[in-house]
């Protein structure tokens, strides 16, 4: 199958509903593959772009439980329907069976393979409904152990000791307690057994969901977003070609995308589609996948995109490219989009971004948006 980028770059818009919005935040989640959550003040952004009601994420995962949010690919945190956690649990626990703890490991996080192993059962065995603390965990962890020293590596912030139980449907984020992140045991949290999606078919269904929302892609493409080495990855494609079309993009080999997809992606218009939107921070159409990015973002800029220690700015898209940056500023009550264009834009442009900034207006909680360009 032979198509070319502005195809894609089209077809890829509609399915990440920058076209057409869904009707909620747990719609978009299903459709995008959980939101990414890592910077809590990007998700009710990433949602509430697509989305035609405001993304109310508190009630849907505090008071509802509609949607979890834990540690998932990259082992960064995401916002996860609650009712598909089998599904991510079954492949994230497949993946976790494939780790191992070389020396250099145990000499980061002060503790052995074997020790991770007791702490990640451990977990299993004190979380509940009853949300703990980091240092409440750490001390009912540590007395289940009998091993106070455990203590201090399990107090570390980025919570490389808890992503394992994560990965098993152990251990997931409850709600916050005097500003203080919690933790609870997913079952007891959502009231029903997690039962985890049998490994092959959690990774098919995984990998078919990374296409639908971000295809065609390389299996490179699937192993950074999934967070492993290529091997798995190439694997996974073969074991399911069954269901994959390959795709050539613009004479480049290597691309597959689901075979159900294949007449929908050929059928798109091979023109530009005029689209003009403002992504915010950690977008996943900025994120995944990774070919995509390189031919989005222009080389001279890249670093003003993907910044220091992994930040993705907020941007600027004009017909699929990343055409500059912005950040939101408060002056006074009133909320402002500075943009920073790379080029001078056309009229057409500006004012198709500034419509779009209004898009945030309800999100932010205010009657409109001012657009700052610099």
């Amino acid at each position: 199958m032979r198509v070319t980028w502005r195809q894609v770059v089209r077809w890829r818009a509609r399915r990440q509903l920058l076209v057409e919005p869904a009707p909620d935040a747990l719609a978009v989640a299903r459709r995008v593959c959980g939101l990414h959550a890592q910077v809590a003040s990007c998700t009710p952004l990433i949602a509430g772009v697509r989305s035609t009601a405001p993304p109310e994420l508190d009630r849907a995962l505090w008071a509802d439980r509609r949607l979890v949010r834990t540690w998932a690919m990259r082992g960064t945190l995401h916002l996860l329907p609650a009712d598909e956690l089998d599904l991510w649990v079954g492949a994230l626990t497949d993946k976790e069976s494939r780790r191992r703890f070389p020396p250099s490991w145990e000499r980061e996080h002060g503790v052995t393979g074997a020790q991770l192993h007791a702490i990640t059962e451990a977990v299993g065995e004190v979380l509940g409904a009853q949300p703990l603390t980091r240092s409440e965990l750490a001390a009912a962890i540590c007395a289940r152990l009998g091993s106070p020293a455990l203590a201090g590596p399990l107090s570390t912030g980025w919570g490389a000791l808890l992503k394992p139980a994560a990965s098993r449907g152990l251990l997931c984020s409850g709600p916050a307690a005097d500003r203080a992140v919690t933790f609870v045991g997913p079952a007891a949290w959502l009231g029903r057994p997690i039962r985890p999606v049998e490994a092959a078919a959690a990774n098919r269904a995984v990998l078919l969901r990374f296409l639908a929302a971000n295809g065609p892609a390389t299996p490179a493409d699937v192993a950074r977003w999934w967070g492993e080495q290529p091997g798995p990855a190439r694997r996974r494609v073969r074991e399911h070609a069954d269901a994959l079309t390959a795709v050539e993009v613009d004479g480049e080999p290597g691309f597959v995308a689901r075979a159900e997809d294949a007449d929908e992606l050929a059928a798109v218009p091979d023109a530009p589609a005029g689209d003009v939107v403002l992504l915010p921070g950690f977008d996943p159409w900025v994120l995944a996948p990774l070919s995509h990015r390189r031919r989005a973002v222009p080389t001279e800029h890249t670093a003003e995109v993907s910044r220091t220690a992994g930040w993705i700015s907020p941007v600027l898209v004009v017909d699929g490219a990343v055409a500059g940056v912005w950040e939101l500023e408060r002056r006074g009550d009133e909320p402002v989009v500075a943009v920073r264009p790379f080029a001078p834009p056309r009229p057409a442009v500006r004012a198709a971004a500034e419509e779009h900034a209004g898009r945030y207006a309800a999100l932010l909680g205010t009657a409109a948006v001012r657009v700052d360009w610099r």
